[in-house]
């Protein structure tokens, strides 16, 4: 005997122009509604994927995407022959054809973006190969495919308290699953990068100690950022490598519990090009040669991503250029001063 879900409409096999009129409206009405309860409450709630993009995500495409998917869904679900209707188990066939909808116009999107920024795009750290972000991509990925399915249901199948709960079942899961699902795939930490120099021979104390740029994200803790340049040299000193350094530049970027630190000595002339291993978890100390890069302590554990290092391009006023990639495959790329 079928469930209660699965008694849907008069088995006909046709479709009368003013009910697939009624379908259009109805599925289009319910993926509007669904979809600004699915980000409005990711956004309330602070649980998009990736932190550093919390307070700017709303404005980048979903709020752009909705009324098009609203209307791609309408359309599917007008079209959607009656005589499925009559199978068993209808109502898990109607929420997989609501989720195509949504995994196909995300597709469409995706071609869309490639499109419109090929020329800018260098093929790093975006989701799929493509210049969006992972983060941005997995909640817009549980965003159109919740709200297709739960849409066609709404419209398709009979509305009985089952249906409503697997509605809310599904919309639950577009809030909550995206960060764990990037967590699990990115491994995020708050990254501390700090750029030293040697301090020439005849430098005075003054000089020597120098001054430094920091950025942080917010909410740093003041104190905790003031006490990164002296422990930063400490950790050179323990490291055993002699003479005086300067601190020149300090990024913190990223997010999460786990926090590392990566020291780089840029000793001229530098390598051309460089990709240095973030530390996993732990401090790391990368000291440019003559040969190459010098890694230690040589076993620390690394993390798949790099800190790009270059060589100023000729008549530039830096010592050397940086990007400094986080979780989601973006970040900064400063310009390192020389001493």
């Amino acid at each position: 005997m079928e469930s209660k879900l699965e008694q849907d409409h008069p088995r006909e096999v046709s479709v009368k122009p003013g009910n697939r009129f009624l379908r259009f409206g109805l599925a289009g009405i319910t993926a509007l509604v669904l979809s600004g309860i699915i980000l409005g409450a990711t956004y309330a709630a602070h649980m998009f994927p990736h932190e550093p993009y919390q307070s700017g995500w709303a404005g980048f495409e979903f709020w752009r995407l909705i009324a098009p998917f609203a209307l791609a869904l309408g359309l599917a679900a007008a079209a959607y022959p009656r005589r499925w209707l009559s199978l068993r188990r209808s109502a898990f066939i109607v929420a997989a054809v609501g989720a195509a909808v949504g995994c196909l116009f995300f597709i469409l999107f995706l071609e869309w973006v490639v499109l419109r920024s090929h020329v800018l795009y260098h093929g790093r750290g975006g989701f799929l190969g493509t210049p969006i972000p992972l983060a941005i991509g997995l909640q817009m990925t549980m965003w159109l495919i919740a709200a297709g399915a739960s849409g066609m249901l709404v419209t398709l199948t009979r509305r009985v308290p089952a249906l409503f709960i697997a509605v809310a079942v599904l919309c639950l899961l577009a809030v909550v699953l995206p960060r764990p699902v990037f967590n699990l795939l990115t491994n995020p930490q708050q990254l501390t990068v700090a750029f030293v120099v040697p301090v020439s021979p005849g430098a005075s104390a003054a000089q020597a100690q120098g001054a430094y740029t920091f950025d942080t994200p917010q909410g740093i803790d003041p104190a905790e950022a003031k006490g990164v340049a002296p422990h930063v040299l400490e950790a050179l000193r323990t490291a055993g490598l002699v003479g005086q350094y300067r601190v020149v530049r300090i990024w913190i970027c990223g997010s999460g519990k786990k926090k590392s630190l990566q020291i780089i000595v840029l000793n001229p002339p530098l390598p051309a090009q460089a990709q240095l291993p973030q530390p996993n978890g732990t401090e790391l100390i990368y000291v440019a040669k003559p040969d190459g890069w010098q890694k230690i302590p040589a076993q620390a554990p690394t993390l798949g991503r790099s800190v790009e290092v270059r060589a100023p391009r000729p008549g530039w006023p830096w010592l050397a250029e940086a990007c400094i990639p986080d979780a989601a495959g973006l970040g900064p790329c400063p310009a390192i001063p020389p001493e």
